[in-house]
């Protein structure tokens, strides 16, 4: 490890991001909170440019405009009050987006797998303590299921860090968004989730506003 400031404050904002996204998960449908947690991209564009020092452009603000309008139709459908449980998915959102932003700044001083290993050692740590309650009532098919989730997310990080490493920040993020098209039909068909014509208006203005970055951000292996 060779900026240990910048890890840790990866590791941290990673670490709350991930929490953050766990929480909204149990509350709201699967569609609405992957939705919200991919604004992370588009933190990531609005962000870059003051943090890392990378080019906003202005296509690139209005693509942030669209989206801030589609996330106004998911936290708030009614426009007169706000889903406290959707300001999670959107928290978690702010934070994966800050996080992506370190992996990004840190190719230049750390190798892919060494973000890895210290993220997952810092994430592991903090959520032992955090679930210590309740890990004696764990039973072998809930063990199962973490397993998996471990391997899966394993192995998402392992392809995130490295993607972050070779090119853009923002133009890596707009990928991400198949995630929510395919976890939305997880949803539908797992959990007979019902999704508002607001929620799925505002969640394809978000995931339009994260495509779109894909033209109006040049890919670069600088």
């Amino acid at each position: 490890m060779n900026d240990p400031k910048k890890m840790f404050l990866r590791c941290l904002v990673g670490l709350i991001a991930m929490i953050l996204y766990f929480s909204a998960l149990a509350l709201i449908p699967i569609g609405q909170a992957v939705t919200l947690q991919y604004t992370a991209p588009l933190f990531v564009a609005l962000l870059s440019g003051s943090l890392i020092r990378e080019k906003v452009s202005t296509s690139v603000l209005i693509s942030l405009v669209t989206a801030f309008i589609g996330i106004i139709l998911i936290v708030s459908p009614d426009l007169d009050s706000i889903d406290p449980n959707a300001l999670l998915a959107l928290g978690s959102g702010l934070f994966a987006g800050l996080a992506y932003i370190f992996v990004r700044d840190l190719r230049k001083t750390d190798s892919p797998s060494t973000v890895v290993f210290w993220f997952a050692a810092f994430s592991v740590a903090g959520s032992v303590i955090q679930a210590a309650p309740e890990l004696t009532n764990l039973t072998w098919e809930m063990l199962a299921a973490l397993v998996g989730i471990g391997v899966g997310a394993g192995g998402g990080q392992v392809g995130i860090t490295m993607a972050y490493h070779q090119a853009n920040a923002a133009w890596v993020s707009a990928f991400s968004y198949l995630t929510v098209i395919i976890a939305t039909i997880y949803g539908i068909i797992l959990f007979d989730e019902v999704l508002s014509t607001k929620i799925i208006i505002g969640g394809l203005l978000i995931i339009g506003s994260g495509v779109a970055l894909i033209f109006f951000t040049p890919s670069t292996n600088e």
